[in-house]
């Protein structure tokens, strides 16, 4: 008797194929989550550049402009105002009571504290104690020497040293590696 074999994969085959790729993606997944944690981090890092330099920028056209007097108006003034365009994942400005409502992922401008803030996604892996740690905050700062200590920059009387955007919250996060 001839018995005519069909070419083709049985189905324990498939079964052990379908086994091993799950078993690859399994691994190369849970691999891959610390980078996912890592681009979220250094995103936050390059906008806090950007914003530094639109801050110098626009202390510079103060400067130049003749208005130092009114620099002082950049201390606890929204940062994203400053950039020619908003980030795609900035929501706006909105009260502390709001706050709650900005996903993941998202900055927002707080009008209560003066503050920019991002809000942390979830994180992709268990590596550190991300969870426990601040969502990062942001204020813009006049840094002057005040000379008669009255608490304000006044031109003329106080020395002007530039503009910055300090760190008041979030700081472990952003300095993790």
């Amino acid at each position: 008797m001839n018995v005519r074999r069909e070419s083709g994969f049985s189905l324990l085959e498939l079964v052990v194929v379908i086994a091993l790729i799950g078993i690859l993606l399994g691994v190369a997944i849970t691999r891959l989550m610390p980078y996912l944690d890592e681009a979220e981090r250094i995103g936050v890092l390059t906008l806090e550049s950007q914003i530094r330099s639109t801050l110098m920028v626009a202390a510079a056209k103060h400067i130049a402009g003749g208005r130092m007097d009114d620099i002082s108006e950049l201390d606890g003034s929204n940062p994203i105002a400053t950039m020619l365009e908003a980030p795609g994942n900035y929501v706006g400005e909105l009260t502390t009571s709001q706050a709650n409502s900005v996903p993941p992922g998202h900055w927002y401008f707080d009008v209560n504290t003066r503050r920019l803030v991002y809000r942390k996604g979830e994180p992709y892996s268990s590596i550190g104690d991300r969870e426990h740690m601040d969502d990062p905050e942001f204020e813009v700062r006049v840094a002057f020497a005040d000379n008669n200590d009255n608490g304000r920059f006044e031109a003329g009387r106080d020395d002007l040293y530039g503009v910055r955007l300090q760190r008041t919250a979030g700081s472990n996060w952003l300095a993790e590696r």
